[in-house]
């Protein structure tokens, strides 16, 4: 498999049944803004939530091959292995297609993800063990806390502020990498003091 990220906001995802598993996959999927409609006949109560909160389109009933036709992504999650393999290979050779009672099965599997702001780290046993994927990305979580979010906000604003005011690549990858010390990660004064400085420094050379 070829790791990759992926822009989902505004494709269309169609989800094959509205169990729990289900909605275990449909809320990142809405945070990325994706566009998801679930087919089933019965929803979980979490799903139905969103389906009353207009988070989710709803097609009340049984698979039918014209409700994934426009999908970008398809998501086979009912409890029948076998209509999940029938979904899979219904689909377009251009389509994602992710079968959960199956993961040799399908061209796109769904990481064990950690996410803290800009930072996401995802991590896969290439359906060897899901487990395993769980288990090392919470020990990443032990390191990679929620200190990096408002800290990957400042990198990235300084990343910029930088490319702007120097043009020399030296200069660029010096100050790139002394904020990645982490005495900026854990102090916000160090964050306001390193921005002035890069102002106040080529403010003078102006």
């Amino acid at each position: 498999m070829y790791p990759i990220t992926v822009r989902m906001e505004g494709k269309k995802v169609v989800v094959a049944g509205g169990g729990k598993v289900a909605s275990f996959k449909i809320r990142p999927l809405l945070e990325a803004k994706a566009d998801v409609t679930v087919v089933s006949n019965e929803l979980s109560s979490s799903i139905r939530e969103l389906v009353e909160a207009g988070c989710v389109h709803w097609i009340q009933g049984t698979y039918e091959r014209n409700d994934f036709k426009e999908a970008f992504l398809i998501i086979a999650a009912t409890d029948d292995k076998d209509l999940n393999i029938r979904i899979e290979q219904e689909a377009s050779e251009y389509q994602l297609v992710n079968v959960i009672t199956d993961p040799e099965r399908g061209n796109c599997h769904f990481p064990a993800a950690l996410k803290q702001g800009k930072l996401l780290i995802a991590v896969s046993t290439g359906g060897a063990s899901p487990k395993l994927a769980k288990h090392i990305r919470n020990q990443l979580q032990e390191h990679y806390d929620h200190t990096y979010e408002p800290y990957l906000e400042f990198l990235n604003e300084c990343r910029m502020l930088i490319k702007e005011r120097y043009e020399a690549k030296a200069v660029r990858h010096q100050l790139l990498a002394e904020i990645l010390e982490d005495e900026y990660r854990l102090s916000r004064q160090k964050q306001e003091q390193f921005k002035e400085r890069i102002i106040r420094e080529t403010v003078d050379l102006r």
